[in-house]
């Protein structure tokens, strides 16, 4: 059972729909958008303040990228506890807490976002709309 969750959590993973157009970067790149990493790879050139707050906001979106496929798939499999439990409480109650759990905790790394997103904003003076962006 357990080597068929890391299956799935894989293949879930490599099949995320992204895509990356030339103005776009890669994912799992947090030197994205950071004037002293031009070309990825690293810093180059010493970095501002504003690159940091760059850098930040990248590696929350990547973290973000894994939390909601971990979190479907913790669903599914707390679904999967419910229809195998024949009968039995304790499991039924397993899958449920596994399924409460999941939800929890996608509805905290969402409202995680919203706040580390507007501290950022307020923080580069850029309130604006829209929040993916952060403009120095």
């Amino acid at each position: 059972m357990k080597y068929f969750l890391i299956a799935v959590f894989l293949i879930t993973i490599y099949q995320l729909p992204i895509s990356v157009s030339a103005a776009e970067c890669a994912p799992f790149n947090i030197w994205c958008g950071t004037s002293c990493a031009q070309g990825g790879g690293g810093p180059k050139t010493p970095c501002t303040f504003c690159d940091g707050l760059i850098v930040i906001k990248n590696i929350i979106n990547s973290l973000f990228t894994i939390a909601i496929p971990l979190a479907v798939l913790m669903i599914i499999y707390g679904g999967f506890r419910l229809m195998i439990a024949g009968g039995s409480e304790d499991n039924v109650k397993k899958g449920r807490e596994i399924i409460k759990m999941a939800v929890i905790g996608l509805i905290i790394a969402l409202t995680a976002w919203v706040i580390v997103n507007t501290v950022l904003h307020f923080l580069t003076g850029n309130p604006n709309f829209p929040w993916a962006k952060i403009n120095c």
